[in-house]
């Protein structure tokens, strides 16, 4: 069957479907491989073979531009092939389109979840991938172990042709981001944004609008984007988390701590910039 338009590229699967090609994409620990020159971050199977020697696992992750797709697994040692370079996940981030980087994302973290799952946490077992599902099934209580997926939230707080943006304490002086934060075990993705802007900022919201999602593998979150109203607008950080927190003009924001095309951060502040821009 033809995949509809909104899934054509990159399809999350559990097994192969028997394309003639193969498309493979190499990982050293958490960097993609690339051919020197490249941005591409999948290759060929003939473009693979020389790397065979280094792999220590293959894993299926479906299929890229109905071809089935694999993550490898590779030694240090290939770090030193001769043709290609080493990319950061976040310079994938940077430089990708959005499949390939859900693409990527999906390479690493499956490859994580496999590494960090071996063995059952309730019995100590050793554990098997599932026949039928992207699963690990622990050999001795059948439980099934899936990839870890931790849900975020991050809201570009807007106050007229202002909006909130803070600083971590881990980040340099000058580089700010939209708030965001965990979804706590109970919670709504609606009760966390409240939850977290207020505990962060002293700042109290309403209308709060999702605008989208993406993966963010790191190293294994799923962050929701929002928008919302401010309510109050005195600020009161909360010095834990977040160091220092201002309301910028539109026209003159800060440095952003990740330029990104996507949801995360700066993505959705350069949204918001843009609907103000035609409003003013």
């Amino acid at each position: 069957n033809m995949l509809p338009p909104a899934l054509e590229g990159f399809f999350p699967a559990n097994a192969r479907t028997g394309t003639e090609n193969l498309c493979v994409i190499p990982v050293v620990g958490r960097d993609i491989l690339v051919a020197r020159g490249s941005s591409d971050l999948v290759i060929d199977r003939e473009q693979a073979d020389v790397m065979k020697f280094f792999c220590e696992q293959r894993l299926v992750v479906g299929q890229w531009n109905g071809v089935d797709c694999e993550v490898w697994d590779l030694s240090p040692e290939s770090r030193s092939m001769e043709g290609f370079s080493v990319m950061e996940l976040r310079s994938v981030l940077l430089s990708s389109s959005d499949e390939q980087f859900s693409l990527a994302s999906r390479a690493v973290q499956m490859l994580e979840w496999q590494k960090n799952h071996r063995f059952c946490g309730g019995c100590g077992g050793s554990t098997e991938s599932a026949a039928d599902d992207h699963a690990l099934r622990c050999i001795s209580c059948d439980i099934s172990l899936y990839p870890r997926i931790s849900p975020c939230i991050i809201v570009v707080v807007r106050d007229g042709e202002r909006c909130l943006l803070g600083r971590s304490v881990n980040w340099p002086e000058g580089r700010f981001s939209a708030l965001a934060g965990f979804v706590e075990a109970g919670e709504s993705a609606e009760q966390a944004l409240h939850r977290e802007v207020f505990e962060e900022s002293g700042v109290q919201v309403e209308n709060i609008r999702y605008v989208g999602s993406q993966a963010w593998p790191f190293p294994g979150q799923l962050m929701l984007g929002f928008i919302a109203d401010a309510v109050t607008t005195d600020i009161n950080v909360d010095e834990v988390e977040i160091a220092e927190a201002h309301w910028w003009h539109y026209k003159e924001l800060p440095e952003m701590n990740l330029a990104c095309s996507g949801i995360a951060p700066k993505g959705k502040v350069e949204d918001w910039v843009k609907l103000v821009s035609k409003a003013s």
